[in-house]
C-alpha cells in the first residue's frame, strides 16, 4: 500500500478547536492529505475518481441526516462518539447497516460502545485517537515553568494561583474567529505545543486531558457539575480526577507545584490505536507533530497579562476575549515558511 492511494481528513465549522486536535492526531497516520472532507456534510463529498482512505474519529454529529458518508470514502470506524442528542434515530435510513459492513465500529467512549452494542451494531471500546499523539523528545527535556487551566471555573484558576508562584495561563479551548481549514490545523498544533511544554495542566476537556497523557504533561481532569459525563465514560479513569469542590476544598488533591505523574493505563489503548490506523493506511509517521521551535510562542505567552480584561484594556489588538485567540492575531495570522500550503 503506497502513495497511489488518496486520503482525506475531517474538516469542522465548531468553535471547538478540540474538533481539529482530533485531526492533527489522524494525519500522523496519512502520507499526504488529498481532501478535507467537513464532518456535516459526509454524504456530499465527491473525489476525482478514487475512493478516498478516511479515518472517521469524531463526535457524530449535528446534523445526523448527512450519515452515513458517500460511497466515494472508505472509512476507518474508529475513536467514534455518537451524540446522545441523535441516538434516537442515528441508526435509521441505513446507517445500521452501513456502520455493520464497515465494522466493528471503534467507540471512543464506553456509553457510545452501549449504545451501538445494544442495537446489536458489531462494536469495541478504541478510546481517542488523541492518545497516539506524539510529542518532542528535545522540547520535552526543556518543559517550561507555566501551569495551565484551560476551560476551568474562575475559582479554581484563583485557587491554583494561591498555591504556587509559577505563572498560571486562563485558556479556553473554543474560538470564535473565522479560518480556514489547514489555519485552525495550524492552530490545533500551537495549542497542543503548549500542552506539551506545561508543567502541568488542569482541564475539564477531553481533547487538553488526553494529549497531555501521550505528551507526558503532568495533567488533572476537572469534573465539572454540568458536564455531560457521558462522553467520557472510559476514558476519566484514565487520569488523575478531581471535582471542582474536591480540588478547592483537599490541598492535597493535587499538587501543582510537583504534580503526580500520570498513570499508565493508556498505553494499551495507544498501541492498539496506532496499529489499527497504520494496518488502515500503511503509513505512521515515525516525527513529532511539532516540526518547528515553538519557542517564541511561549515567550510571547509569558508577556501577556493573566487578566483578560487587563489585555482588553492595555492591548490594542485585544478584540476578543480569549488568550489564545490573541496568540493566533499576533504571531500565525501572517504568511511565514511554516504555513501549510494547501
Amino acid at each position: 500500500m503506497g502513495m497511489e492511494n488518496k486520503f482525506g481528513v475531517l474538516k469542522f465549522s465548531s468553535y471547538n478547536i478540540g474538533d481539529e486536535i482530533q485531526s492533527v492526531a489522524a494525519m500522523q497516520f496519512l502520507p499526504q492529505v488529498d481532501y478535507y472532507i467537513h464532518r456535516e456534510d459526509i454524504d456530499k463529498f465527491r473525489s476525482e475518481g478514487d475512493k478516498v482512505k478516511l479515518i472517521m474519529n469524531a463526535w457524530w454529529m449535528w446534523r445526523p441526516d448527512h450519515f452515513p458518508p458517500s460511497k466515494d470514502i472508505e472509512p476507518l470506524l474508529i475513536s467514534m462518539h455518537i451524540s446522545e442528542t441523535i441516538r434516537n434515530r442515528f441508526l435509521e435510513n441505513g446507517v445500521k447497516e452501513y456502520l455493520i459492513q464497515n465494522g466493528p465500529v471503534g467507540c471512543r467512549d464506553l456509553g457510545t460502545l452501549q449504545y451501538l452494542q445494544e442495537n446489536n451494531v458489531p462494536a469495541y471500546f478504541s478510546g481517542c485517537l488523541t492518545l497516539t499523539l506524539q510529542g518532542n523528545k528535545e522540547m520535552k527535556q526543556n518543559r517550561k515553568d507555566y501551569i495551565l487551566c484551560i476551560d476551568t471555573p474562575v475559582e479554581i484558576v484563583e485557587e491554583v494561583r494561591r498555591r504556587t508562584n509559577r505563572p498560571v495561563y486562563d485558556l479556553t479551548n473554543m474560538f470564535t474567529v473565522s479560518l480556514s481549514s489547514t489555519q485552525r490545523i495550524e492552530l490545533a498544533k500551537i495549542v497542543l505545543s503548549l500542552y506539551h511544554n506545561a508543567h502541568c495542566v488542569i482541564t475539564s476537556r477531553l481533547h487538553v486531558s488526553l494529549p497531555c497523557l501521550a505528551f507526558d504533561t503532568p495533567v488533572l481532569f476537572l469534573s465539572l457539575k454540568n458536564m455531560n459525563k457521558g462522553r467520557f465514560g472510559g476514558l476519566s479513569s484514565l487520569l488523575h480526577e478531581s471535582s471542582d469542590e474536591e480540588f478547592i476544598r483537599n490541598k492535597e488533591i493535587y499538587n501543582v507545584d510537583n504534580p503526580p505523574a500520570n498513570p499508565q493505563k493508556y498505553c494499551e489503548l495507544r498501541d492498539n490505536l496506532i496499529q489499527r490506523c497504520s494496518d488502515f493506511t500503511g503509513y505512521y509517521s515515525p516525527h513529532s507533530i511539532f516540526e518547528d521551535d515553538f519557542e517564541p510562542l511561549i515567550m510571547l505567552i509569558k508577556l501577556l497579562k493573566y487578566d483578560r480584561d487587563n489585555i482588553k484594556r492595555t492591548l490594542w489588538f485585544a478584540e476578543r476575549d480569549d488568550l489564545l485567540d490573541i496568540l493566533y492575531a499576533k504571531q500565525i495570522k501572517r504568511t511565514s515558511k511554516h504555513d501549510l500550503k494547501y
